[in-house]
């Protein structure tokens, strides 16, 4: 019992202070950080393998160091530019595509459905066997 008051009086102090907003934080941004370094990192992978020979060209030619570094940059910079943009383009067009297909798939089947063949004529009533 001592130590379970020990240990709210604890949560109680730290919660009221800099290092419960510390571990707040860093509860709420540790997911967000995941997410991050999953979609970040082949981002960046992509981005140094296009990058470096681009910025080896430009070292081979002659160029000047400052000029190399910024003309490599302002590439990596547009490359970047377009590879978030086109992720974002991915992800509002990703609804209607998977929309598209699942109608399409619908379609499909209902289509490769064989028909219902219709019922049998019923047959005549003889009214000599109603007696």
């Amino acid at each position: 019992m001592w130590l379970l008051l020990r240990g709210l009086a604890i949560r109680f102090v730290v919660g009221r202070s800099v290092g419960g907003l510390f571990g707040v934080l860093l509860l709420a941004l540790v997911p967000i950080a995941a997410i991050l370094k999953f979609i970040g990192l082949p981002i960046l992978l992509v981005l140094g393998v296009l990058g470096a020979p681009v910025i080896l060209l430009l070292a081979a030619i002659g160029l000047p160091l400052l000029l190399v570094v910024g003309i490599g940059g302002a590439l990596l910079l547009l490359l970047g530019l377009m590879l978030s943009l086109g992720l974002i383009l991915f992800k509002l067009a990703l609804p209607f595509i998977v929309i598209y297909c699942i109608v399409r798939l619908v379609r499909r089947c209902r289509r490769l459905s064989p028909p219902v063949p219709p019922a049998p004529p019923a047959p005549p009533i003889n009214p000599e066997m109603t007696d």
